[in-house]
């Protein structure tokens, strides 16, 4: 009788709570779908694989349908031409911070690009690459300026030896590679002649040797590869110094060290053979063997 008395006396709000608190156990599909997304196999599945599934059948859907892939196709192009109708993506000039006008020119044949035009129709990667296959550029990067400037930025292959091989007369830089192509030897006087084929492949000898050859620097007139495996220095004066083909660096050192000392280089010579560096040889030139024989003849009464 008290219980009853007690249990009338609850509010009904409170009453009405105690039923509609729900029991904080999951139900059973929930506790089931737990279970399975535990497993190793499910998750790449609904992770991985649906989602590739999913843009499979979308891809074979617009394959397979042409009004629906000609409608993507325009959606993506008015998307895209909105896009590079943007004022921020408007090429209006372009730059080349180089010293060498006709390297401007040059770039400016090759890039071909008629201004204004939207960045987005422009293969910034591709103009890096024609640029940079220029001869005369050692490297180069293309970017977009914030204010719409196309701005080039190159490395100049600086023009170090000129190179004669045949006819045609070449510019090389310190590791030989062609820089540009002149009509005469006199457009670049200031830069040591290199002559013959090999001449470009062994540029970097060729540098030390001229390097070794400075107290001689005023009458060289050229380095002559031979058979593109050995050196001829040749000065004014038909004199010809013969380098050999291995440690010509050390020959050469041999005959300037003549030179400081005994000013061989002055005498009646036309030959100087270091090729067997044990045993050089010495060969006058047509004065002095005039002039030897004439004395010989006037001594002896008889010719060389």
């Amino acid at each position: 009788m008290s219980a009853l008395i007690a249990t009338r006396n609850i509010p009904k709000s409170v009453a009405l709570v105690a039923q509609q608190r729900k029991d904080p156990a999951p139900s059973k599909m929930t506790y089931r779908l737990q279970r399975l997304w535990l497993r190793k196999y499910v998750r790449p599945i609904v992770q991985i694989w649906l989602p590739v599934l999913g843009l499979a059948l979308f891809v074979w859907m617009l394959s397979s349908n042409e009004a629906l892939r000609t409608v993507v196709q325009e959606k993506f192009n008015d998307v895209r031409a909105s896009v590079a109708a943007r004022p921020e993506l408007t090429i209006e000039s372009i730059s080349i911070p180089v010293g060498s006008v006709d390297l401007v020119r040059q770039i400016d044949g090759v890039i071909d690009l008629a201004l204004p035009v939207s960045a987005m129709n422009v293969d910034l990667e591709a103009m890096r690459q024609v640029v940079q296959n220029l001869s005369a550029v050692k490297s180069a990067t293309v970017q977009l300026s914030s204010s719409g400037q196309l701005v080039i930025t190159i490395e100049e292959r600086i023009p170090r030896m000129v190179w004669r091989n045949g006819n045609r007369i070449f510019l090389l830089d310190e590791t030989g590679i062609r820089v540009a192509e002149v009509p005469r030897r006199a457009v670049r006087i200031d830069l040591p002649l290199v002559i013959g084929g090999g001449a470009d492949v062994a540029i970097n000898e060729a540098r030390l040797l001229y390097a070794l050859a400075a107290p001689l620097e005023e009458r060289i007139r050229a380095l002559v590869r031979v058979g593109e495996r050995r050196w001829d220095l040749v000065l004014d004066g038909d004199q010809v110094i013969k380098l050999p083909e291995f440690g010509a660096q050390e020959a050469l050192r041999h005959v300037i060290a003549m030179q400081t000392s005994q000013q061989i280089m002055d005498w009646n010579l036309s030959i100087i053979d270091m090729r067997d560096p044990s045993r050089p040889l010495i060969r006058l030139n047509d004065a002095a063997l005039k002039a030897l024989s004439d004395e010989r003849y006037a001594t002896l009464g008889e010719p060389v």
